[in-house]
């Protein structure tokens, strides 16, 4: 009797401490979150145009002075539906935005944290509950605002899991075609555009698209060959920013935004950038065949001409100035100086045609120059040699400096010095070109000046 006395405690002991495990597991399943909780359906409104929600904030901008304009909450049940024409998914020259556009045109969309959006997504974006606002007059839709330290107020970003449901991706996106000049209106704020027979200025030459290393975002002018022009704004988080800008002309593809009536575009994608052609105004200058003497001392040229000869080439590579042919006191001669120029960098090389170099070749010319303004070791010109050149690739040929007797700062203006014979290397079965390359700027100005340019057999 007492044995099955204690074989029921025993059993109730194991039922109670069952029932205990089993709460002990249903508390734990609950503070694992192991039961998730039921998702929000994406429930967009009535589906409205990029114009009909950009018309709430007409009003607000219609304000001259912006510290007086309040953001705009969208109370309407409304939605958007459009396609993501540029994100900060690309390049890194957005941050926390996205554009989307529809047949009415674009919009900045603003993201309390990286988008996720990728160009050519189709989306719907529940507008309730957003904001618009404006940064420098340019349109913005977002989360809730916030004021800044100056005591201005701006749209906050929103939250994109939330407002945006993604329909579809890698859908097509169509810039429009534009010149300049079309681009330069409300009507394409916002949009996606590409720029045709457009190239830096002479200026932005040298320059690169932002300063990658101190990640500061830069402007830089853009031009047709009508010399329209528009700001080109990149970040100097981008993946382009420590780049050259391109030298020549072509296309560029894009978004337009304004900042207090200045007019900027932003590339989207720097792998649609496709400057790669002639600049205007510049001549065809195919490199010469081979010969085995040269002679030019450029009295078949007018004062200021531009120097295009035959065969040879004249090519800015920084600062967009080339040798000009100038005369003084009866004599005619190339000459390129940075003065007055308003340039950061101007590089200029004025190139020979190819010259045979099996046999020892000879080269001389005369240098002259005027108003010195290089300071320091900072020389104007360099004469340099190369036997791989082929008339493209000027960066990337191999370059030796000759050493001649040249012009120097202490010697007397506008008087000619011979180089002396500068002996050319010899290599069996190749040919050479020689390049006089100016380097200044709009401090280091010096006017240099070449001559009598020979190269002959030597004796």
């Amino acid at each position: 009797m007492k044995e099955e006395q204690i074989m029921n405690k025993i059993r109730h002991i194991f039922s109670f401490a069952a029932i205990v495990t089993g709460l002990l597991l249903a508390v734990s399943c609950t503070d694992n979150n192991e039961t998730p909780p039921p998702e929000k359906e994406f429930v967009p409104g009535e589906i409205v145009t990029v114009q009909q929600v950009s018309a709430l904030y007409a009003d607000q901008l219609a304000i001259s002075d912006y510290t007086q304009r309040h953001p705009v909450e969208i109370v309407n049940d409304w939605a958007l539906r459009g396609i993501i024409t540029a994100s900060d998914k690309e390049d890194g020259n957005f941050y926390k935005e996205a554009f989307i556009e529809d047949a009415t045109g674009g919009l900045r969309l603003l993201f309390e944290s990286t988008s996720g959006l990728y160009i050519g997504d189709s989306v719907i974006v529940s507008l309730k509950g957003l904001w618009l606002g404006d940064y420098g007059n340019f349109w913005q839709l977002g989360g809730v605002p916030y004021y800044q330290e100056d005591g201005t107020i701006r749209v906050g970003g929103m939250n994109m899991d939330k407002q945006c449901l993604k329909l579809s991706i890698g859908n097509q996106t169509h810039p429009a075609a534009l010149t300049i000049t079309q681009a330069r209106s409300a009507a394409y704020l916002g949009r996606l555009v590409r720029l045709e027979e457009v190239q830096f200025t002479d200026a932005m030459l040298g320059q690169t698209w932002a300063n990658a290393a101190d990640q500061v975002t830069e402007n830089r002018t853009l031009q047709d060959c009508n010399d329209k022009t528009i700001i080109v704004r990149t970040s100097g988080f981008s993946a382009a920013a420590g780049e050259l800008l391109p030298a020549g002309n072509g296309s560029i593809t894009g978004i337009v935004t304004i900042f207090n009536g200045t007019y900027q575009f932003l590339v989207r994608d720097f792998d649609e950038v496709n400057m790669t052609g002639t600049r205007c105004g510049v001549v065809d200058q195919p490199l010469g065949t081979p010969v085995e003497t040269l002679s030019e001392n450029f009295e078949s040229f007018s004062d200021n001409d531009d120097i295009y000869i035959s065969g040879w080439q004249n090519i800015a590579t920084a600062g967009g100035r080339i040798w000009l042919a100038k005369l003084f006191s009866g004599n005619r001669y190339a000459q390129s100086t940075a003065y007055n120029s308003n340039l950061s960098s101007m590089v200029t090389w004025l190139i020979t045609r190819p010259v045979n170099i099996s046999s020892q070749k000879v080269l001389t010319f005369q240098t002259a120059k005027a108003y010195w303004a290089h300071t320091g070791t900072n020389f104007p010109m360099e004469v340099l040699v190369s036997t791989d050149y082929n008339g493209n690739n000027i960066a990337t040929a191999t370059w030796t400096t000759l050493t001649a007797t040249m012009a120097q700062k202490s010697d007397p203006d506008h008087t000619f010095i011979n180089s002396g014979n500068v002996s050319l290397p010899v290599t069996a079965g190749k040919s050479a070109v020689i390049a006089f390359k100016y380097t200044g700027s709009n401090t280091e100005s010096t006017s240099y000046r070449i001559d009598n340019i020979a190269v002959s057999a030597a004796r």
